[in-house]
Parts: structure tokens; C-alpha cells; sequence
């Protein structure tokens, strides 16, 4: 399953930082380690302990958010809004909002707060998060099937990166909407460049993501050889990195590949290796669309 990539900001150091320290640190830890289920849980204790702090909530946000409960995610983001009342902050939630709202198939309020994310990002001469909102706009517009839109913001986001280490996100989701027109050409230059770029910056687990992505462009394409080459490679560095989303998905990618390739029993053995990552992670939204997938292969 090929995904391309929101640019969102890591880290958001705020007034209220020191509230919490212990469960909050906890929560970024877990989130960090791909245990987004313990992450939720330590940033529910944060939040009942200091209810009036925008950090705890804007973590809880991402954690809710990588583990499918997109309502929930939003909720939070929207408290640590409230909570708020530095607008450069906004920048932060606001686009965590729009990205959210855009998983959700929601792309009129998803562009309303990238819009508004970008807005303010013009307003402080934050060139990082322009490119973010940028990138994500692009997100939007490519969900959409507007790909001539897609692809221009993203050269857009591109220009304001300029080498720097999120260019590779870029040209993943460059190579991304290549592939979905069909250009596989095109999409294999851009995934390849997005490999190269990650690897430049010692992004192991970019890298890696990039090769997962490639392998399914190479599987669409009926190349498998060079398919099962850059899953094998994508799947060994996202679990050695010990990253349990993207181990899920490169079984996924795997259960695809045999899929395509005939070998039923092997296909199912991978898929149901991605749906127990999945589940035990808390990712209750790709876990079901594993159970969807194994339901339709006979």
C-alpha cells in the first residue's frame, strides 16, 4: 500500500512544556517508538491532570491520529487551539487539523485549516511551515484526483525546501501521483530520488518507507522482481529502525505482492502478520481494512 507523506511538525515546545513531564514525556517516547496505543495512554493521564494544557493535547491529537480514531485526533487538536494563544503555535495545530480532517474525507475543512496554517506561516516568515502547508494542500488535491494541482503545489513546497531534509517526503509524494496517473517512469526517478535524499540525510526509516513505496510502483508496473527487491529492502530497514507502523504496512505490501504473484497462502501469512501489527498497535482503521482485504482473496 503505497502512502504519501504529510509534512507535519514533530515537536511543539509551549509555555505549558513543564505540566505533566513524566506521563507527557511518556506519551512522545511511546509515539516515537511506534507503541501509538501506551502513547494514547500516558497522554490521557496528562490531560486529566492539567486540563488546560495545549501540549498534552496536541500530543494526545497525534496519537489518536496514528492509531485510526480520527474524531478523537481532531477533538484534541481543537482543545489545544483553544488552549493556545500564541498564533505562531497555531501554525502547529492548524496543520495537524487539516491533516486529520483530510484523512478523514473531509477536504473542505482540511484545506480550510491548511489554508489557515499557511496563512500564518506567510505572517511570521516560517519558510518551514509554508512548506509543510504547501505540501499538504498538495495532499489534499491529489486525495481529490486533482493531480496537475497536486503536482504543482508540490513543486511549490519543493522550491521552499531546497535540499533541505524533508525533500525526500516530497519527492515521494511527487512519485506518488506519478504512479497513480499511471506514469511509472516517472513515479520510479522521483522515488529514487526520494531514497537518495533520505539516505544523504541518515533518514534510515525515510529510506526505507521510500523503498516500500518504490516496491509496490515496481508491482503495479508487473516488474516483480525489482518489486519483491525494494520490499525486502523497505520491510528489513523499517523493522530494524523498530518502527511497528511501517513493519505493518511493509507485511501489507508483502501480502500484496503474493497476491499479484498467485501465492494465496503466502499472501494471506503476510496480511495477517500486518492485521496483528495493526491491532496490537491500536491502529483500529488499517486493521480493518486488512480484514476487508483477507475477506476478498479466494
Amino acid at each position: 500500500m503505497k502512502k504519501f507523506l504529510s509534512s507535519v511538525f514533530v515537536a511543539l515546545t509551549l509555555t505549558g512544556s513543564s505540566y505533566a513531564l513524566t506521563d507527557l514525556q511518556a506519551c512522545i517516547n511511546q509515539f516515537n517508538a511506534g507503541n501509538y496505543q501506551e502513547a494514547v495512554q500516558y497522554c490521557q493521564k496528562a490531560v486529566i491532570e492539567y486540563p488546560n494544557n495545549p501540549v498534552a493535547y496536541f500530543w494526545l491529537g497525534k496519537a489518536y491520529a496514528r492509531t485510526g480514531q480520527i474524531d478523537k485526533s481532531i477533538e484534541s487538536f481543537k482543545k489545544a487551539s483553544e488552549y493556545d494563544s500564541n498564533d505562531h503555535d497555531l501554525i502547529f495545530i492548524y496543520n495537524w487539523l487539516g491533516g486529520e480532517y483530510g484523512a478523514k474525507g473531509d477536504y473542505t475543512n482540511a484545506l480550510f485549516y491548511e489554508s489557515k496554517s499557511l496563512k500564518l506561516a506567510e505572517q511570521f516568515g516560517d519558510v518551514d511551515g509554508e512548506e509543510a502547508d504547501l505540501n499538504n494542500i498538495a495532499n489534499i488535491f491529489h486525495h481529490e484526483g486533482n493531480y496537475s494541482k497536486a503536482l504543482e503545489y508540490y513543486k511549490k513546497a519543493l522550491e521552499l525546501e531546497n535540499g533541505k531534509s524533508k525533500t525526500g517526503a516530497i519527492y515521494n509524494n511527487i512519485a506518488s501521483v506519478y504512479s497513480d496517473m499511471h506514469n511509472y517512469k516517472k513515479a520510479i526517478e522521483y522515488f529514487k530520488k526520494a531514497i537518495n535524499v533520505a539516505e544523504e540525510h541518515g533518514h534510515y526509516l525515510g529510506s526505507g518507507v521510500n523503498m516500500l513505496n518504490l516496491g509496490m510502483t515496481y508491482l503495479q508496473a508487473k516488474d516483480f522482481k525489482n518489486a519483491k527487491f525494494y520490499l525486502e529492502k523497505g520491510l528489513e530497514r523499517v523493522k530494524k529502525v523498530g518502527n511497528k507502523y511501517w513493519e505493518g504496512i511493509g507485511y501489507w505490501d508483502f501480502g500484496s505482492y503474493y497476491r499479484d504473484t498467485g501465492n494465496i497462502a503466502q499472501a494471506k501469512e503476510y496480511l495477517t502478520k500486518a492485521y496483528n501489527i495493526f491491532n496490537a498497535i491500536g491502529d483500529s482503521g488499517d486493521a480493518l481494512k486488512i480484514i476487508y482485504l483477507l475477506s476478498s482473496i479466494k
